[in-house]
């Protein structure tokens, strides 16, 4: 059996505690090498704890989405990081906030009581929890963890950019992001036989062929497949990301990768970047749901992973131009805005680090109708 660990950061990833948690220690993973574990990206990371405290308790009623009509987003923490994907443009584009699409979450798990997720699950027979063989996938703390909530915080993002889309959760790691590659590949498949059409991978791990067996498949359905491309502020993209952009075929097609940027557009400082990085997002303090019935903040390539997410949901809950089946990711890519002004620093040569830039949501859902 297999280890990995998810990617709250996507490389060594230890949570942001809302408790004065001491990090947890990194899995490190020879990038070459086969490896049992894997980690959420922020465990196997440098970003340390991936939730900058908790802020508050749940308001009923509580929206975390802005509007076609212009309402503000309910985590008004998240506006400016938002407005720099265009994300208003985008779901004014896209009436139907991604109804009818599944996103699935192969992860911690998610608290199935947060108020955020109630009327926004996938049916309950598409529930699973991979580590413990059962149908409950929910979050499972242990006395102290640090690491506790990381899948309910990736749910809660899809949901802000992608309201009506419905989330699939399947835990396939530990409650501290970390557990065997074979599970988060079980995670997977079952994703795949149960009706995802985009597959959220917030996860590192050694290179192992179980879990690229089980991307290809998913993949090879035309299903979606979002990966975080790791928190260790390397110019090398962690791996399973990395092969969205190293393959062709469905798995290049239809995988992509997240890196992470801060407000002004310069990636975070641990964020992994390179010339296998396909795409970044916003991912540093992003206000999300946590276990519990409150939200707090959360920063790692784990978390701009779920904004190519839901941005692929909106796409999916729309009619399109037939010309684009199969071809979101790469107009998503081609749609990207330039982030080489703001990152001079990191073009040595003729190396492209930061690949088809920053998401531009607005544009991408406009380029395709």
């Amino acid at each position: 059996m297999k280890p990995f660990s998810s990617l709250l950061l996507a490389t060594t990833v230890t949570l942001l505690a809302a408790c004065n948690a001491t990090p947890t220690t990194p899995i490190s993973l020879h990038p070459q090498a086969l490896s049992d574990t894997i980690k959420d990206a922020e465990t196997s990371g440098r970003i340390g704890a991936w939730v900058r405290g908790r802020i508050a308790a749940w308001v009923r009623g509580q929206v975390a989405s802005t509007r076609p009509d212009g309402v503000s987003n309910t985590f008004t923490e998240n506006m400016p990081a938002w407005n720099l994907i265009h994300l208003k443009e985008a779901q004014a584009l896209a009436p139907n906030l991604g109804q009818g699409v599944v996103v699935a979450v192969v992860d911690t798990g998610i608290d199935l009581a947060h108020p955020a997720f109630q009327g926004h699950l996938s049916d309950p027979s598409t529930w699973r929890d991979v580590v413990n063989q059962d149908a409950d996938p929910s979050e499972m703390p242990t006395a102290y963890n640090a690491d506790y909530g990381h899948g309910t915080a990736v749910a809660g993002v899809i949901l802000q950019i992608a309201p009506n889309a419905r989330i699939m959760p399947v835990r396939a790691m530990t409650a501290d992001g970390s557990g065997l590659v074979t599970d988060l590949a079980a995670g997977v498949d079952w994703a795949a036989s149960h009706g995802a059409q985009v597959i959220n991978v917030s996860a590192a791990s050694g290179v192992d062929t179980a879990l690229s067996d089980a991307i290809i498949r998913a993949t090879a359905k035309g299903i979606y497949v979002t990966m975080a491309a790791g928190n260790d502020a390397t110019n090398r993209v962690s791996y399973p990301g990395r092969r969205a952009v190293q393959d062709t075929g469905a798995l290049g097609q239809y995988a992509m990768n997240a890196g992470a940027v801060n407000a002004d557009r310069t990636l975070a400082s641990w964020s992994n970047y390179g010339n296998l990085l396909e795409l970044s997002a916003p991912g540093v303090d992003i206000a999300t749901p946590l276990p519990g019935g409150g939200y707090g903040l959360a920063s790692g390539t784990s978390f701009s992973t779920p904004v190519l997410s839901g941005t692929l949901a909106l796409a999916l809950g729309q009619p399109y131009k037939t010309a684009y089946k199969g071809q979101l990711a790469a107009q998503m890519d081609k749609t990207g805005s330039d982030l080489a002004p703001y990152n001079r620093s990191l073009y040595v040569g003729a190396m492209n680090p930061l690949g088809s830039g920053l998401l531009d949501a607005g544009a991408f859902l406009k380029s395709i109708q």
